[in-house]
């Protein structure tokens, strides 16, 4: 669904487990402190466990900052709360508050009536926290991708169906002459991460910091001819910000070049921010944009120079015991270019969904339906046109298989086969097409 949420979770994972260790065994431990001491309390004990059980939910939801606050302020009119004390040193290590946190478990350690089995408890802790305190204040992830297999396209020339064409006065009869061809598919990135250890307190949450770029490379060449080898290369960096288990967002400035045939085609340069939140039970919402100013290399296609707006949401949930997900969306697109008959206001909708067939075994659906409104009439079919404006209806699904090889020479490779069909109609009949894509590859992630 999105390989950035898979990434970040490998990369997590093993941190996420260590700091559930460590707040359970000071959690077991703790509880045999007591939350209200003396009788004098305890007329006061409902107000201070209500305001226990929110620190404690505010720290779980990621609002730490927020649960720093609430325990300060209990342990400034009930200092010998040592429960409470050591749920704020589990706030203050993950605000990374090092010094702080070991203060609180002084205190703690320093109390007589503290039962052997929380001091062991804290030791334990206290190590973990010296051990996190000298790490590097940031730290660097590299990860590399890499796919390569086979495709076959009915139409790589994406020529129009039959129609009519008039230039300088004359129609002309226009065929379908697709060009039909099997052709390699080759993927490969590299992708850096650094993040900062210190978290950043937004709205009383704990927020952290990523810079993320990555390089990649992406090639179609085709057997029947070479005149439409595609070839991408891509490079995108930018700030990322994530408050694990609220929302994560991030702002890539990306240029991409693409070289189509035996020469170059265009360069775009843009800015794709976009943030998603977390609304529990494993569902999200993402708003999405994309600012994008194009330049083509050629002057024939210089008339289509211009930029691209988009504005975009979807949702995002997953069903039936993490085995299912599905993601439906739109976006809002609006292009300009130096000559109007280029330019369009469109929007699309889009559908996902997978599902887990085994343990190794992944069958997913995509459909995608874009709807372009041209500016000005098109004077490329036909140049006598003063009046008629192309409107294009564009489908496309696909399904496909994924299966994860774990034994053998291609282990920790995926095996991916897809089909792929795509139907353009317009009010003007030269436009119609369809293609058909076929691909079968394998892909693997090196970290």
């Amino acid at each position: 669904m999105n390989s950035y949420n898979t990434q970040l979770e490998n990369v997590m994972q093993p941190k996420k487990d260590m700091v559930t260790k460590i707040k359970r065994l000071v959690f077991t431990a703790a509880a045999v402190c007591f939350i209200v001491a003396g009788s004098a309390m305890a007329e006061d004990a409902d107000l201070v466990q209500k305001q226990f059980d929110e620190a404690l939910d505010n720290r779980e939801s990621g609002k730490v900052y927020d649960a720093i606050k609430i325990f300060e302020n209990m342990l400034a009119t009930n200092p010998y709360l040592n429960r409470a004390r050591l749920e704020l040193a589990v706030a203050y290590h993950e605000a990374r508050l090092y010094e702080k946190a070991i203060e609180q478990f002084q205190i703690v350690l320093d109390d007589p009536e503290t039962p052997e089995s929380v001091r062991l408890a804290i030791l334990a802790y206290i190590g973990q926290l010296y051990s996190d305190e000298l790490e590097p204040e940031g730290s660097h992830h590299f990860s590399q991708y890499l796919k390569a297999g086979l495709i076959y396209n009915s139409n790589i020339n994406v020529v129009p169906g039959v129609g009519n064409i008039i230039v300088n006065g004359r129609e002309f009869f226009l065929p379908s002459e697709e060009i039909s061809s099997v052709g390699t598919d080759i993927v490969l990135s590299a992708s850096h991460r650094y993040r900062r250890k210190k978290p950043f307190n937004v709205d009383g949450g704990r927020t952290s910091f990523e810079w993320q770029s990555q390089a990649s490379v992406s090639s179609n060449l085709y057997t029947e001819t070479s005149d439409f080898n595609l070839n991408i290369i891509s490079a995108d960096t930018g700030p990322a910000f994530i408050a694990a288990g609220r929302w994560l967002g991030a702002i890539p400035f990306r240029v991409d070049y693409v070289n189509l045939g035996h020469s170059s085609l265009a360069t775009a340069f843009s800015v794709n921010p976009y943030i998603s939140f977390d609304l529990g039970n494993y569902r999200s919402i993402l708003i999405e944009s994309t600012f994008l100013t194009r330049n083509y290399a050629d002057k024939i296609n210089e008339p289509q120079d211009g930029n691209l707006v988009m504005a975009g949401a979807a949702y995002t949930t997953l069903l039936q015991s993490l085995n299912t997900g599905i993601e439906a969306g739109f976006r809002l697109r609006n292009r300009s270019a130096e000559d109007d008959q280029f330019a369009f206001d469109g929007f699309t909708l889009y559908f996902s969904g997978y599902t887990s067939v085994t343990e190794l075994s992944t069958i997913y659906l995509k459909a995608n339906y874009r709807k372009f409104d041209y500016k000005a009439p098109d004077t490329i079919i036909d140049d006598t046109n003063t009046t008629l404006i192309r409107n294009d209806d564009e489908i496309t699904a696909s399904i496909g298989y994924n299966r994860d090889i774990k034994d053998g020479f291609l282990g920790k490779w995926t095996l991916n086969t897809e089909i792929a069909y795509t139907e353009n109609t317009s009010n003007i009949d030269a436009y119609d097409y369809d293609r058909l894509l076929l691909a079968i590859n394998l892909s693997r992630y090196f970290q």
